[in-house]
């Protein structure tokens, strides 16, 4: 990853998902999955404080498949609006390039299946709240919530072109108050948009919500080897052709093998994490006990053997 600082712009590029996903850190247990075999990633981040209150983060993805799971602070509000070649999928909703997914307090669980481009602003829940009138039904919204919001297309570009403008001013002092100013005056405008009756919760679709409490399954229960496509079915009351279906149908692969991608995934972060650490602890802890069927999986995967990547990274970690 490189990265450099031009006032309060923070500006960084990454071709491993692990190290992006640690870029993102206004998230808690922030991760980022990589789901299709052999795929590159690559990924931008741009970030700016304008103040102690408001954060601006522009993120860019490129990659066929990808998953992220995190967690919102319950003392931060988080705005989303996310381009993409198709819909995203958030806690089991699609949602397009003209959605904003506002949420505080809540897990978040993303896949996206084409290169995206995310706005996202974190913002302290008290000063959120302070600036948004009480004309504006999220305002009413208290404890953990999450809420998907269309406004108008105007309201869509204005946001993403005051976001932007903070990367190009890069606004230090007075200039970044001004920049507050404007940024809260276009949320307003969206919070605002639901006078028109598009504030709502978005109906997940049976398949999407299926897939979405398995991988929420699976998170929670990751520390047991043994939780699989069975323990998933028993928990959601569904048979296993509906599981098998439902994730066909939404990720484009079988409920087994996304276990078994994201238990890679997770071994491969424990490497990149602490390459000096044995190989068979990464393996043990990421829920595969052989570690001769671990190594095949994981080069047929990632198209390099697990000593390979330890041996990489090792060598720019000292001991």
């Amino acid at each position: 990853m490189s990265s450099a600082d031009t006032n309060a712009v923070r500006f960084s590029v990454s071709n491993d998902v692990c190290e992006h996903a640690n870029g993102l850190d206004q998230w808690l247990d922030n991760r980022y999955h990589q789901l299709e075999k052999k795929s590159k990633f690559h990924g931008m981040l741009s970030d700016i404080q304008l103040d102690k209150r408001v954060r601006v983060t522009k993120e860019i993805i490129n990659t066929p498949l990808v998953e992220q799971i995190g967690y919102v602070p319950s003392d931060k509000i988080m705005l989303i609006n996310i381009q993409g070649d198709s819909d995203i999928l958030i806690n089991g909703r699609y949602v397009n390039s003209g959605s904003f997914h506002v949420s505080s307090g809540k897990p978040i669980h993303a896949i996206s299946k084409s290169m995206i481009c995310a706005y996202i602003v974190t913002l302290d829940r008290d000063f959120f709240l302070e600036h948004i009138t009480e004309g504006a039904k999220i305002k009413s919204l208290k404890g953990v919530f999450e809420t998907f919001i269309t406004p108008s297309h105007g309201s869509v570009l204005d946001f993403q072109k005051t976001v932007l403008q903070n990367f190009v001013d890069s606004p230090p002092g007075e200039v970044c108050q001004a920049s507050t100013k404007r940024l809260m005056g276009s949320i307003q405008e969206i919070a605002l948009s639901e006078a028109d009756g598009v504030l709502r919760v978005l109906p997940p679709s049976t398949r999407a919500y299926i897939v979405d409490r398995s991988c929420e399954l699976l998170f929670d229960n990751f520390s047991n080897e043994e939780f699989g496509v069975l323990e998933m079915c028993n928990y959601l009351k569904v048979s296993r052709r509906t599981l098998q279906y439902s994730f066909e149908s939404v990720m484009g692969m079988s409920p087994s093998n996304y276990v078994r991608t994201v238990r890679l995934n997770v071994a491969r972060k424990l490497m990149l994490l602490s390459p000096h650490d044995k190989i068979q602890g990464a393996a043990l802890d990421a829920g595969f006990s052989h570690l001769g069927r671990f190594s095949k999986y994981y080069q047929d995967f990632f198209g390099e053997l697990p000593s390979q990547t330890v041996g990489r990274v090792a060598n720019r970690v000292p001991h």
